[in-house]
């Protein structure tokens, strides 16, 4: 009986690990887990990033520009979770200025493949 449920087990531990070689993680991935929006622009949000959390309240990194997604509606304070299989990638910088004037640059972020197909793999 172990035996038999050993086999499936086995096979499916080969497909995973055959993905896994096929594919390479996305070099450009940066640690963020979470944005949380602090200001909403026509096409854009400014959020504050999140690296890492520690009883569910975020360690806050930096304040990043994301593109707004069709069909979504913002607010401050709102969590924009990365989706699942992407990760947050710098594309370039923003400069804007403050209520006060004061001149800002910050990263422009886009979600991307976490893991890309492997050049290096041959089947």
């Amino acid at each position: 009986m172990k035996k038999a449920l050993l086999l499936p087990l086995l096979l499916c531990a080969c497909s995973q690990f055959d993905v896994l070689r096929e594919t390479i993680k996305n070099e450009n991935c940066q640690d963020y887990v979470a944005f949380e929006v602090y200001q909403v622009g026509s096409d854009y949000v400014l959020a504050k990033a999140c690296d890492n959390t520690l009883f569910g309240k975020c360690h806050y990194t930096t304040t990043v520009k994301l593109a707004k997604e069709a069909g979504e509606t913002y607010f401050d304070s709102k969590m924009v979770e990365i989706p699942a299989g992407k990760c947050a990638v710098h594309s370039g910088i923003y400069e804007y200025k403050t209520g006060l004037g004061e001149k800002r640059t910050i990263p422009v972020v886009k979600f991307e493949e976490s893991r890309l197909p492997n050049p290096d793999y041959i089947k």
